[in-house]
């Protein structure tokens, strides 16, 4: 028969406290028979008994007897309800012991059968207080807490790629099928959407790919000791047409005496270029976008701050989340994938850095990213 964990300590328990039950008993008894007489009561050892004036008579040997005969009952009830106290207070200590470990194990069979929101929960608390036990259940849950995050982010992702990939499927399709069948000719017209497309699809197969190799922690970096004053220059030269199309104000507050900082230059284009993308997208005509660069004994930091309509309280929690766009009503073809500050995120951590955003609604917002000195 199989026994499981407290049944076992039950049995070692009791096994202990009975070998001790028993040799109280043997000691008591040859104790009680041989050398009470001598040391109490200075017998012979012949079943008479001797006292002060000599022999006594049978009858006090009798009643002395019976005085050992109650010492030894004495010595067995005692031990009996010794024995039964210690199973008691053992039952109720390897109870508490082996509560955790049954919820453990229950916890992880329907974790095994896929139910992620299994956890260690123990009705009855433990009277030992906090011990390798508990710190085995708490460890336990943050495993299936980080199981079902990780779990519910898969299926959300697998989600938004079906929805981002379904609009221009459809649109490639219908455009086709109009064209096979004689609804639209085969003309520059018409096959440049079908083009736009496939480009967007492009870009939306090359930003996932990026994402998840930044994710994995496998994105290739050529990283040297680069002056972060021309990158940022650079960055923003090629954001000057846009800009002024826009009717919007580059501003560049740059440090004159950055030191070098160890990066990929041209994954730290991509990031700046990210953020000064997304801040023309939400900045009205006639605002601005500054880009600045502050330095510290550990560290260099880059600001891009826009004069545009901020973020929700509610939304700026998840603006580095894949395909979250604070405002849904944007189109894709000018909202962007909703990879791209995901993306910035991933390749700044990826260079030992960190990044965050700072916005009031109708104040603006501020992204800001923190990088390491050149070793």
């Amino acid at each position: 028969m199989k026994l499981g964990l407290f049944w076992k300590l039950m049995l070692a328990f009791t096994l202990v406290v009975a070998i001790g039950f028993g040799a109280v008993i043997v000691l008591t008894h040859q104790i009680t028979t041989s050398e009470f007489h001598q040391m109490m009561m200075g017998g012979d050892g012949q079943g008479m008994m001797m006292g002060p004036n000599g022999m006594l008579g049978r009858g006090q040997a009798l009643m002395q007897q019976a005085a050992l005969d109650r010492v030894n009952r004495v010595v067995l009830l005692g031990g009996f309800v010794a024995l039964v106290a210690a199973l008691a207070i053992g039952f109720f200590v390897f109870r508490a012991i082996t509560r955790p470990i049954d919820q453990l194990t229950r916890a992880a069979h329907q974790l095994a059968q896929g139910d992620l929101s299994a956890r260690v929960v123990d009705d009855h608390a433990s009277r030992l207080g906090s011990d390798e036990i508990s710190e085995l259940g708490a460890a336990f849950n943050t495993m299936a807490s980080s199981l079902q995050q990780s779990e519910q982010v898969r299926r959300d992702m697998t989600a938004d790629v079906a929805h981002e990939l379904r609009t221009p499927l459809a649109v490639m399709r219908g455009n086709l099928e109009a064209m096979l069948d004689g609804v639209y000719p085969f003309d520059a017209e018409h096959l440049t959407p079908v083009v736009n497309q496939v480009n967007l699809l492009t870009r939306l197969v090359e930003d996932l790919r990026t994402l998840a190799l930044a994710e994995a922690g496998q994105l290739p970096l050529t990283k040297r000791p680069v002056d972060l004053a021309a990158l940022l220059q650079s960055v923003l030269t090629s954001f000057e047409a846009q800009a002024a199309t826009q009717q919007v104000i580059l501003r560049a507050e740059i440090a004159p005496d950055l030191p070098p900082v160890d990066l990929d230059p041209d994954r730290m284009q991509q990031t700046v270029g990210v953020l000064i993308s997304n801040a023309l997208r939400y900045t009205p005509p006639h605002g601005s976008i500054t880009v600045a660069t502050k330095t510290d004994r550990a560290s260099v930091t880059i600001e891009v701050a826009d004069t545009g309509s901020g973020i929700a309280a509610e939304d700026l929690p998840h603006v580095f989340d894949r395909f979250y766009r604070a405002d849904k009503s944007r189109a894709r073809e000018s909202g962007g994938s909703g990879l791209g500050l995901a993306i910035a995120k991933s390749i700044v951590e990826a260079h030992g850095g960190s990044i965050e955003a700072i916005s009031r609604p109708g104040q603006g917002t501020q992204l800001i990213i923190r990088l390491p000195h050149a070793a």
